[in-house]
């Protein structure tokens, strides 16, 4: 497997990464929470922050492989990675502007990477 594949795919993950800590986020904000500091310090919160950290470092590496012009193409898929896991996990229903949203991102994604433009 090629550096670029296995890079490319790093990028991937790691916006699939980013998706769950915001779910992780956005699960917190729903919980009881006793004290102010709390919110702030509580499993979920910290662990969605260090998930945060590590998608971080997942992508320096990546960029020294993947050209810049198609990293940013690659993490812009966390928005549909975020979608998605919100009506799994979450059991949000996703509205319509939000699926057009995405679906006009990846078209995007699309055609980007087909090198049309």
């Amino acid at each position: 497997m090629s550096p670029e594949i296995f890079c490319t795919g790093i990028m991937f993950g790691s916006a699939l990464l980013s998706a769950f800590s915001q779910i992780l986020l956005k699960s917190s904000t729903k919980d009881e929470h006793k004290t102010m500091i709390s919110r702030y310090l509580n499993l979920k919160v910290i662990s969605a922050y260090g998930i945060f950290a590590l998608t971080l470092f997942m992508n320096i590496y990546a960029f020294s492989v993947v050209p810049f012009k198609y990293g940013s193409v690659i993490m812009a898929s966390s928005y549909t990675f975020t979608l998605i896991l919100a009506a799994l996990l979450l059991k949000e229903m996703p509205t319509w502007r939000s699926i057009c949203g995405n679906l006009l991102i990846l078209a995007g994604i699309t055609v980007y990477a087909s090198g049309i433009f």
